[in-house]
């Protein structure tokens, strides 16, 4: 029985290795996409939805604490925030609901790994996840300041590399620069 259970956490370990060194992959919409009317909740289970963030890009990070890839990020997190928050960059936090016993859980949570600086929302029963079509964590929507999806990213990021923070940076300059030209031609029509 010891072999057993000695081989299977040895497999489990392996496989969540092999999970955690995915590289993400990013997806950018030619065409920024409507976002359903799917709600979060703050501490104070009031809702929220994403087109109630105005950021030039929101950064809406879907995790789960039984996530090793999610945590990793987390702990990234707070550096990119720090970089990026007078970029009009906003990341917020949302996690399944049901992972928490108390709010005080959560932000203690949050605290150990250094993820404070942000909003944390949750999912009640994942009607949220679900409903934008997302299968696994972590998985980031980006959004516009018109709370329209503009893309997603899945899988976990190297959120405090340089390089990230400079491409996150570009795209929200990119992104806006395509709103206010849509802006100004509607202006014009």
């Amino acid at each position: 029985m010891n072999k057993i259970l000695h081989f299977l956490t040895v497999l489990f370990l392996c496989v969540c290795t092999i999970c955690s060194s995915v590289e993400a992959k990013i997806n950018i919409f030619e065409k920024a996409r409507y976002i359903p009317a799917l709600s979060v909740y703050d501490d104070a289970g009031h809702a929220y939805q994403l087109k109630d963030f105005h950021s030039d890009l929101l950064i809406a990070l879907l995790w789960s604490k039984t996530c090793g890839p999610c945590l990793s990020d987390l702990r990234q997190l707070g550096a990119f925030v720090t970089q990026t928050k007078d970029d009009g960059i906003e990341v917020i936090l949302i996690s399944p609901d049901k992972e928490w016993k108390t709010v005080a859980d959560k932000r203690a949570f949050l605290r150990r790994l250094n993820a404070v600086n942000m909003v944390s929302l949750t999912d009640k029963n994942n009607r949220f996840k679900d409903g934008m079509g997302v299968g696994v964590t972590p998985t980031a929507i980006l959004v516009d300041r018109n709370g329209e999806e503009v893309g997603h990213i899945t899988g976990s990021v190297k959120w405090s590399d340089p390089e990230v923070i400079k491409y996150m940076k570009n795209l929200r300059k990119k992104i806006s620069k395509k709103l206010d030209e849509r802006e100004a031609a509607d202006k014009q029509n």
